[in-house]
């Protein structure tokens, strides 16, 4: 618990002052190009913690934290700035092409990520062997990812004519000293970024093994542990959040909106993509394959966000909703006692499941769900088989 604390105020301070060094840069380099090789760098952070969960054998946990930054962001912390918002201003008006945009590429990206559930439905309906099944989802889910960092490349081109659309976190870079004048040399500022994002990802490695270790400590299944936990990890900085939130009091609402939608379109479209393929390459077979219960809550949550701005216009209550939708899906994972994966790095994947829930057939590794959550039996053996 210690290390987890430590690792993650350092994270934080780490974050600000790499912010501070990359905020320095804008009067040389303009904020259009700042802003897209923050949002490029940044992204490793986020790579380097799910690289080292791979390593560790924690895929089941790596996909449940693709799936958590992504509802983090949607429903956690646009609830939060809508809370706030209205609680100042009452009533916050949106600009139709600020989100519109962006909730619908986020509804491709739901896309990607039904349709592999679908298909192993499909082919478990079909009677086909498991092991065939995990290696054409596998292909299919290189084949989406290749195709969603095209789309990402078509954002990055796209926001570049416009001013409303953001993928990448432009409003992190529009201080007003930033605009005027620059505190320090460029080649510094520069520099000091480098240094300070490689301290990140250095205690986002020993982050990793403090939420394993909680995860253990705890009972918590890996679900909970990927939802809940990692993307703690993930957005420890706390940047973009906080500027969200201070946009949203400022009655700025738009900004704050493509703020979050900005972060969820990265984790969505570069960082999820750059995990299968980074996958691929070290023979972990990562794929777009989530259970029914997390689908259904993407897409569920991509819908009820979307429902809520098409007016253009929010106040506190919607986001209390937001709020309540969120701890509805992390008490759910809570519940989520299906063992993932095993501890002990065996390879051995769990029979199949017509919900796509269970079985990797194609690896194993050394998951946190060695044990169950608390409310149920707590077997102290790190290993072993089948379903409690």
């Amino acid at each position: 618990m210690a290390i987890f604390v430590l690792n993650l105020l350092a994270m934080m301070h780490l974050g600000k002052a790499a912010g501070a060094c990359m905020e320095e840069l804008v009067p040389k380099l303009g904020m259009g190009i700042v802003s897209i090789i923050d949002a490029m760098t940044s992204s490793s952070v986020e790579l380097a913690v799910a690289a080292f969960a791979l390593k560790k054998g924690l895929i089941r946990v790596v996909q449940a934290a693709m799936l958590g930054a992504i509802l983090n962001n949607l429903l956690l912390m646009m609830g939060i700035t809508f809370v706030v918002g209205g609680f100042y201003h009452n009533q916050q008006e949106i600009q139709t092409d600020t989100s519109q945009t962006g909730m619908n590429l986020l509804m491709i990206v739901c896309i990607s990520y039904v349709v592999p559930v679908a298909l192993d439905v499909t082919f478990w309906e079909a009677l086909l062997i498991r092991h065939d099944v995990d290696k054409d989802i596998w292909d299919i889910s290189k084949f989406m990812a290749i195709h969603m960092l095209i789309l990402y490349g078509c954002c990055l081109v796209y926001q570049y004519n416009s001013r409303s659309f953001m993928v990448t976190p432009e409003a992190k870079h529009t201080e007003q000293h930033t605009v005027h004048r620059r505190h320090v040399h460029y080649w510094f500022a520069g520099w000091g970024y480098g240094i300070m994002l490689s301290a990140q990802i250095y205690s986002a490695n020993l982050l990793v093994h403090a939420v394993e270790a909680l995860g253990k400590q705890f009972y918590l299944n890996d679900s909970f542990v990927g939802f809940v936990l990692l993307p703690i990890v993930l957005i420890s900085d706390l940047q973009e959040e906080v500027i969200a939130i201070k946009e949203s009091r400022a009655n700025r609402l738009d900004r704050s909106i493509a703020l979050m939608i900005g972060s969820c379109m990265q984790i969505a479209l570069l960082v999820s993509p750059l995990l299968v393929l980074l996958g691929w390459i070290m023979d972990v077979p990562l794929t777009f394959k989530f259970n029914v219960l997390e689908a259904a809550i993407l897409a569920g949550s991509v819908m009820v966000v979307n429902y809520l701005i098409q007016d253009n216009e929010t106040n506190w209550l919607e986001g209390c909703l937001l709020l309540a939708a969120y701890m509805m899906c992390a008490i759910s994972f809570y519940y989520d006692i299906i063992p993932f994966e095993h501890g002990g790095g065996g390879g051995g994947g769990h029979g199949p499941s017509p919900t796509g829930g269970a079985g990797h057939g194609m690896g194993g590794g050394g998951g946190v769900t060695s044990h169950v959550t608390s409310h149920g039996p707590k077997p102290t053996g790190g290993g072993g088989g089948g379903h409690h």
